[in-house]
């Protein structure tokens, strides 16, 4: 069941009305795999609306699903259907990215992500949800719990930036992203294509429907534009500005912030992780962060949450309900 508020889509950050009509055709493909009752809200931000996928409402605690660059709520469709039994959960459209929010992207190099989210969070009157994240949203999230501790619950972060110095699989992104079409590129990106996937070879997804959006959102998404590295006045990409993004998504790692995070934390990684080996990093981390729960989730890649989503589901569950 779906309650949504239409409003005039803002195509800004697309290449073309027929690029956003095909992801928005497999936007809609992904929320059909949402088996439970569910609705479309809106939050009130500085940054202009939030949409929101929100399910099992009369549950009284609150978890807060953020994607990564370039993902969108429905992907949270398996904790959606999964989360609903215990939680109010609120599925987040990233304002900025792909999907129904407001085409108007928070900076990566200031709060604006954090502000963004306590704006939902004060525009919704929730009271300490838990907050789940993946990729960048999982590095939003454990921002969350270091600048705005106050506001929130429990922290889970799967496969997040800035844990470590990162690997950067430039290779496979020439060979595949820029070269194929859509639909040759979502199968390369489908880990399970492979048959021997390893940490750091691929940006595969076991999870078909991730690859496919990043396939969609490679070819139909200004991502450039998304992400402030886009110069209007050139037309060109401002290769400064991508080169201070990808430091700070991928080489800037602040171990005194990292050693300030004081909540109750769960870190997931999936055995194939893209960014780093999760088995040295583990050690690393534990000695930064000693109170975190960390797990490595077998055959499993960057987003293990949607990768394994059975698996992960039971360990995020059994963790947001213990005290």
């Amino acid at each position: 069941m779906q309650n949504d508020n239409k409003t005039e889509a803002d195509i800004s950050l697309y290449k073309s009305e027929e690029g956003y009509k095909k992801m928005m055709s497999w936007y809609q493909k992904v929320c059909d795999e949402i088996t439970v009752d569910y609705e479309s809200i809106f939050a009130e931000t500085r940054f202009g609306k939030t949409h929101i996928i929100e399910a099992g409402k009369d549950n009284k605690k609150t978890i807060i699903l953020i994607p990564g660059v370039a993902g969108c709520a429905p992907l949270w469709r398996h904790q959606i259907n999964s989360f609903s039994k215990y939680f109010r959960v609120l599925a987040i459209d990233i304002v900025g990215q792909p999907g129904k929010s407001a085409a108007n992207p928070p900076s990566v190099f200031n709060d604006d992500y954090t502000n963004w989210l306590e704006d939902i969070i004060r525009s919704l009157n929730l009271v300490k949800p838990h907050i789940v994240g993946v990729s960048t949203g999982g590095t939003t999230a454990m921002d969350m719990a270091i600048k705005k501790s106050e506001l929130i619950d429990k922290t889970v972060m799967c496969g997040p930036t800035g844990l470590a110095r990162a690997r950067l699989p430039l290779k496979q992104w020439l060979l595949t992203a820029r070269k194929k079409d859509a639909d040759v590129l979502s199968d390369d990106l489908t880990a399970s294509s492979f048959s021997k996937p390893r940490s750091g070879e691929t940006f595969g997804s076991f999870d078909r429907q991730l690859a496919r959006g990043m396939a969609l959102g490679t070819k139909h998404y200004r991502v450039d534009k998304s992400l402030g590295i886009y110069n209007e006045k050139t037309s060109r990409v401002d290769i400064f500005k991508a080169l201070k993004v990808i430091a700070k998504f991928f080489f800037s790692v602040d171990k005194s912030r990292l050693r300030s995070f004081n909540n109750k934390g769960l870190l997931i990684f999936g055995e194939f992780e893209v960014l780093y080996n999760p088995y040295k990093i583990q050690k690393k981390l534990k000695k930064l962060m000693p109170a975190l729960q960390i797990e490595i989730v077998k055959d499993a890649g960057h987003a293990a949450i949607y990768d394994q989503p059975d698996t992960v589901n039971e360990i995020v569950i059994n963790f947001l309900n213990k005290g």
